[in-house]
């Protein structure tokens, strides 16, 4: 018997423990934004160089999810 079988993996990518890690990912990309639509902003510069950052970072958690979840399991 495998202990890191389909199953348990599969489990802990996509669900099982606190969502799973596609899950925690999700989150934590509506977490980035939720931030900063909260932030107060003295100029628009500002504003416009955070959501640059912003969209930097969930472009790059986007691609995470899509590299595992192009992982297969057997």
């Amino acid at each position: 018997m495998r202990l890191y079988d389909y199953d348990f993996c599969h489990g802990i990518v996509h669900g099982g423990w606190g969502g799973g890690i596609i899950g925690s990912l999700n989150d934590m990309r509506e977490s980035l934004w939720e931030n900063f639509r909260e932030m107060d902003f003295e100029n628009a510069d500002a504003k416009e160089e955070m959501r640059d950052v912003i969209e930097e970072m969930t472009a790059e958690i986007n691609d995470l999810i899509s590299d595992i979840q192009s992982v297969h399991f057997r």
